[in-house]
């Protein structure tokens, strides 16, 4: 095969290099094709490697997608390309637990004051307040001091790193 047809059909794929025993190098001996990593979940192909998060919370790693049968748990939220992004979401889901579990609830209600918090700009710190627009993905809370309790009880600094990541 010629290396313009080598750039053709693997144009996309990295170089990777074979550690090969001294004395035996040689270019060809130490090249290799690296298949292209998906950026996101949504371009897991078959046979490409992610992690999943089982119903009871636990990580697992998962190798070979396959795509007739591992889309639904795509669709739920639960497949990640690495097993840190996994251990983030499940640390943001415990903490929504928590803001759930202290008064939070996910649905807006009209005509009366909305409690939620969001992130400083520059994320350091959190600002508790009411809202008349119902934001996507908000915890609303009936009153201040619920959810003062439940910042304090959670944490701000844990609030911040599960919920408003800044990056």
């Amino acid at each position: 095969m010629k290396l313009k047809e080598l750039v053709e059909k693997y144009g996309d794929y990295d170089v990777g290099l074979i550690e090969t025993p001294k004395g035996q190098e040689s270019e060809w001996a130490r090249v290799h094709l690296l298949k292209p990593k998906p950026k996101t979940v949504w371009e897991l192909k078959d046979g490409d490697d992610y992690y999943l998060i089982n119903s009871d919370g636990n990580i697992s790693p998962c190798y070979k997608w396959i795509e007739y049968c591992c889309c639904d748990e795509r669709e739920v939220g639960n497949v990640f390309l690495t097993k840190k992004e996994a251990e983030q979401d499940i640390e943001r889901r415990k903490v929504e637990a928590l803001l759930l579990k202290y008064g939070g609830r996910r649905w807006f209600k009209k005509g009366v004051k909305n409690h939620y918090l969001w992130a400083t700009d520059t994320g350091t710190g959190l600002i508790l307040g009411t809202t008349c627009d119902a934001l996507q993905g908000a915890i609303y809370f009936d009153s201040k001091d619920k959810l003062t309790e439940a910042v304090e009880q959670i944490g701000t600094d844990r609030i911040l790193k599960a919920l408003f990541e800044v990056r």
